[in-house]
């Protein structure tokens, strides 16, 4: 049996198993997708633990995307720069890490038909880190709104994003994207942003995939603004690991219809 997995903490609400295991079953695999709810001090044992038991691959999640950057073997050049990890593939000699929430992220975006010419981005975290990273490669110019001064400072000098204050974010948002990369609007009706401040002409992308659609994004739409869940920057970032762990096009329709029944089902709850 091959055995995939997710490290982070509190990640019974998942729906990365419902994901795989759907991309499992239509490829008529025989595997298992597990969730690894572990502590910080116990991280580096169960990432050992997890290779010993013979783990094809993995995914990380909040918080530990930076923490398992520096516990790999190796790191591809999108996780070495954004020095965050989500995907984790298996190599003779040890762990190898990748970050596909870059291009996860970049896929719903390069889909529409209009130029983006600047960008607003909410938060300094792992997300944020990715986000900054590829709309930098497409010279898209960046601002960066959050309270960490230290990590604002880090995005400002790797990706040449001008580095605001929080509390500036809603004078700054005249911008044609407006990326949420907080955890605001994920526990309460709650947005980063009041609705005067996002113009109508903005695409705005939260990237907080429960529940849909957000505050946030409710606001945009009365707005007029083009709105982009998280579910699709999952789905996107799902299928890349998958190609990563068996180098083969992923189950794009199984997986797309796992994650809408999943949502769906857990709306209803």
């Amino acid at each position: 049996m091959e055995l995939l997995g997710l490290f982070g903490q509190g990640i019974g609400g998942s729906f990365s198993p419902a994901l795989h295991g759907a991309a499992l079953k239509a490829t008529g695999r025989d595997g298992m997708y597990m969730l690894w709810d572990v502590a910080p001090d116990d991280l580096g044992t169960a990432l050992r633990g997890a290779f010993l038991l013979g783990a094809r691959g993995a995914n990380v999640t909040k918080p530990y995307k930076q923490a398992v950057a520096q516990m790999v073997m190796r790191l591809d050049p999108w996780a070495r720069r954004i020095g965050a990890v989500n995907v984790l593939r298996r190599t003779g000699g040890g762990w190898e890490g990748h970050n596909t929430d870059a291009e996860g992220f970049w896929q719903p975006l390069a889909a529409l038909s209009r130029p983006l010419g600047s960008a607003l981005v909410l938060g300094t975290g792992g997300a944020a880190l990715a986000v900054c990273a590829v709309l930098a490669r497409e010279g898209i110019e960046l601002r960066i709104a959050g309270r960490n001064r230290e990590m604002l400072g880090r995005i400002g000098r790797e990706f040449g994003a001008q580095a605001i204050d929080w509390r500036q974010r809603g004078e700054l948002a005249d911008v044609d994207l407006i990326v949420n990369a907080t955890t605001v609007g994920s526990h309460g009706d709650e947005s980063p942003l009041e609705p005067q401040s996002m113009p109508p002409t903005a695409v705005v992308y939260d990237l907080i995939y429960r529940p849909q659609p957000t505050r946030l994004m409710r606001e945009a739409q009365g707005r007029g603004c083009r709105t982009i869940g998280g579910g699709g920057m999952l789905l996107g970032q799902a299928m890349l690991a998958w190609r990563l762990w068996y180098d083969e096009d992923p189950p794009h329709r199984a997986m797309a219809e796992a994650l809408q029944r999943a949502m769906s089902e857990r709306d209803a709850s």
